[in-house]
């Protein structure tokens, strides 16, 4: 008998099972055998779909493909690999890998189990207790027609030799231990889809391979070249230092390094340099950069093109399209979307502080499948002082497990370094690429602070931005609330109605926002007058320079921030930042911002008594060491990640060791994903017909179309997408506002909904405005 594992969608060609086993089992060994898993992660590869040797799996999916109805997954097939594993080595020596190995088996069309739940253990309940009729007949198949099992003893036993010398290497504390099954995790379901997409599609996947040494070649040229055609001012001297410094620094091993570059020193291209010499040293397998907003994926990645001269940069903003699970037996449009490559298989990455997190903690295989790619490599954490305060925990243990077990190296890359050796989860650093830092950061020195007195509404914030306007020629307003912002702008545009009045928002896709950087930086460039009002998206890494700028009352490192978007090319000696107290924001959902206001507050009343405080410099590294650890230890338990309207926090959950009756494990994986959300109330993504292009992606994506082209446009098609909160979306769906595409699983909005100035428009007037200009 031949025992299908998949069926081809269009000719019927089988897939055996024991074909797909041995052949994901190759894929996870190769991939696991980076940090010293090969068998480890092979075990999983092996074992994880043998509960489709039992007769009712064979009865299944010859219905399923015959055209009877059948309810998808209704057969249990990844129970019994995890039995198998668990039932061997329980009890011995082996029950760690069986730990581990079982619940990526048994989990991996869902999330991993948790081992305790109050007084049970839901992964003893799925791998021991949960009925399985045809447990013993795929434990006898397997033997019969995978692999003998004499030799499939001597296979395990090598796994937990492995796995017990992994642990020896670095110690076996309990996150690094939890991160680790994740890990084994990851493994097991990119193998698993990798391995069915390529009998789907009938073709090999290959690794991109890149060329370091050519990239790094191409870089010095470009270097040399910007150097003697570049006017030298003693800022892109300073520039320049800092770019010699972190090419030098390359040479240093493996670790945690802080690369604190004040703002406008050219982090992006230092840091790259840094990334391409150390791969090249140390054989690094890719360079993935994190950074907080997707407004400056596209900057950041279109510099590394436009220097590498290469196309293989993978651009990652969000799951346009998010499914939990999808069964892979039979292939329809779910199945299609569910299995398309998305693994991070990319030598250059650019990616969000979101997706990184998700890879970690969040539900969903497609976000988990990524992190083994995170083994090995380069990671640059940009503007890491933006990880969200709840999630400082689980951002430290991520990154030692990145140092201590993917044998990665991190740079931690921000003028406003964070004091993450201050929390209760430290993360220590390894040393500084910069030397004599304060030095730098005073010869960087472009802008003073300047409080404003008194309350500020948005009447007489217009005020002082027509006279700064007036005198300075371009402003940009940096204010804490979407609602301050939209109100300021419309203020100012019916009094400035023949100047070039800008408003920015996340309310914008990231290709909306990219048009108006460049209509901005194409007027700053011109000496043209311009008024820009923007949330803070703008200060982390976006590349503008004006003459003044207006911050509202926030976070020191959101003021440093500001800071760098003023004067940042040294046009003149020292630019003023003002600092005013916008009366009309309401902070309630942004307790982050207020928390962080109040103690700016106190930092400027001793400042503003004693000037030489904090060694003369509001912005230097003793204002900013202070300010963290004040914030810190007014949020502790908030660093942990509470749980909304509980008092559980979920690094506890991970990383705390806790004794349960028959297990060495008590991480409680499925709470932890299903609780963990970088953005509060944040709903489906949504695509936008922003222009001709997006437009035109939709209507792509609205028709027939085969893999790599399905794949294709929903990467470009991040660029057209924005988050919806749950309430945007009801108001929508009530006004039509909505519609749906590729069977229901990707929202667009409607062409009503969107606007040139604002973004999103629940109003859905954008027609009328547009017919009124």
């Amino acid at each position: 008998m031949r025992y299908i594992a998949h069926v081809h969608s269009t000719d019927g060609k089988i897939q055996e099972v024991k074909t797909h086993l041995l052949e994901a089992r190759g894929l996870a060994e190769n991939w696991g055998k980076d940090i010293g898993l090969m068998h480890v992660c092979g075990v999983a590869g092996l074992l994880h779909d043998i509960g489709k040797l039992s007769d009712e799996f064979q009865t299944y999916i010859r219905k399923a493909t015959s055209g009877e109805h059948v309810r998808r997954g209704e057969v249990d097939h990844a129970t019994a690999g995890g039995r198998l594993l668990f039932e061997q080595l329980k009890g011995n020596r082996g029950q760690l890998l069986a730990e581990m190995v079982a619940n990526a088996i048994l989990s991996h069309h869902g999330n991993l189990q948790d081992y305790y739940l109050e007084e049970e253990s839901p992964f003893l309940q799925r791998v021991e207790r949960k009925e399985l009729p045809s447990y013993k007949m795929c434990r006898e198949r397997f033997f019969q027609v995978v692999i003998d099992e004499q030799e499939f003893n001597r296979y395990v036993e090598r796994a937990v030799d492995e796995l017990y010398s992994w642990i020896l290497r670095d110690g076996g504390s309990t996150a690094r231990v939890s991160l680790a099954t994740k890990y084994i995790f990851s493994i097991l379901l990119d193998a698993d889809r990798t391995n069915t997409r390529e009998f789907e599609q009938g073709i090999t996947t290959m690794t991109t391979q890149v060329d370091f040494e050519e990239l790094k070649r191409r870089l010095e040229t470009h270097l040399s070249t910007f150097s003697q055609q570049t006017e030298i001012t003693p800022i892109n001297r300073l520039r320049q230092e800092m770019s010699d410094a972190c090419r030098v620094f390359a040479n240093q091993p493996s670790g945690v390094y802080t690369l604190s570059i004040p703002t406008g020193g050219g982090k992006t291209l230092a840091s790259l340099r840094y990334a391409l010499h150390h791969a090249t040293t140390y054989q690094k397998k890719r360079i993935i950069y994190v950074v907080p907003f997707t407004t400056i994926i596209e900057q950041n990645a279109r510099v590394a093109r436009d220097v590498l001269g290469t196309d293989m940069i993978l651009e990652h903003h969000s799951n346009v399209v998010e499914i939990e699970d999808a069964s892979d037996d039979v292939m329809d449009i779910q199945a299609k979307l569910h299995l398309a490559k998305d693994n991070w298989d990319a030598p250059i990455i650019f990616t969000t502080m979101v997706q990184y997190l998700n890879t970690f903690y969040a539900k969903g295989n497609r976000n988990t499948r990524r992190l083994h790619h995170l083994s090995e490599a380069i990671i640059i954490f940009d503007e890491v002082q933006k990880v969200p305060l709840k999630c400082i925990s689980l951002f430290n243990e991520s990154v030692k497990f990145l140092k201590d077990s993917l044998e990665s190296s991190v740079v931690l890359c921000t003028a406003t370094q964070p004091a993450l050796e201050f929390v209760k989860y430290q993360l220590h650093q390894d040393g500084e690429m910069i030397d004599a830092l304060p030095q730098v950061m005073e010869a960087f020195r472009r802008t003073d602070l300047e409080v404003v007195e008194g309350e500020m509404d948005t009447a007489r914030l217009a005020e002082v931005v027509t006279r700064q306007v007036e005198e300075k020629n371009s402003v940009l307003v940096i204010l804490n609330t979407k609602s301050v912002v939209k109100k300021l702008y419309e203020t100012l545009r019916q009094q400035h109605p023949d100047e070039e009045v800008i408003h920015l928002s996340t309310a914008m896709c990231a290709a909306h926002r990219m048009d108006i950087l460049r209509t901005i930086n194409q007027r700053l460039e011109q000496g043209e007058r311009i008024i820009c009002i923007s949330t803070q998206l703008i200060e982390a890494g976006v590349d503008v320079s004006f003459a003044c700028v207006i911050r509202s009352l926030a976070g020191l490192d959101s003021i440093a921030q500001a800071a760098g978007r003023c004067n940042r090319h040294g046009e003149v000696a020292r630019q003023t930042v003002y600092l005013v107290d916008h009366i009309e924001e309401n902070l309630k959902h942004l307790p982050e911002i207020a928390r962080g206001k109040e103690i700016v507050r106190a930092i400027l009343i001793d400042f503003l008594r004693d000037e030489q405080s904090y060694e003369g410099n509001l912005l230097g590294t003793v204002a900013m060491t202070r300010y963290f650890q004040e914030l810190y230890d007014a949020s502790e338990v908030e660093l942990d990640f509470p749980i909304r309207g509980t008092t559980l926090t979920l690094a506890p959950m991970l990383f705390k060791p806790r004794k349960v009756p028959e297990l060495i494990l008590s991480s409680r994986h499925r709470t932890v994903a299903n609780h963990f959300k970088v953005i509060e109330d944040m709903t489906e993504t949504v695509l936008v017909p922003y222009g001709e292009e997006g437009k035109r992606l939709i209507a792509s994506l609205n028709g027939q179309a085969d893999w790599e082209d399905l794949r294709k446009w929903l990467k470009q098609a991040q660029q057209y997408s924005i988050n919806l909160h749950a309430h945007e979306r009801k108001k929508l769906e009530a006004t039509q506002g909505l519609n749906v595409i590729l069977d229901g699983t990707v929202l667009v909005l409607s062409e009503r909904a969107y606007d040139d100035h604002y973004g999103l428009n629940l109003e859905q007037d954008s027609l009328l405005e547009d017919l009124m200009m």
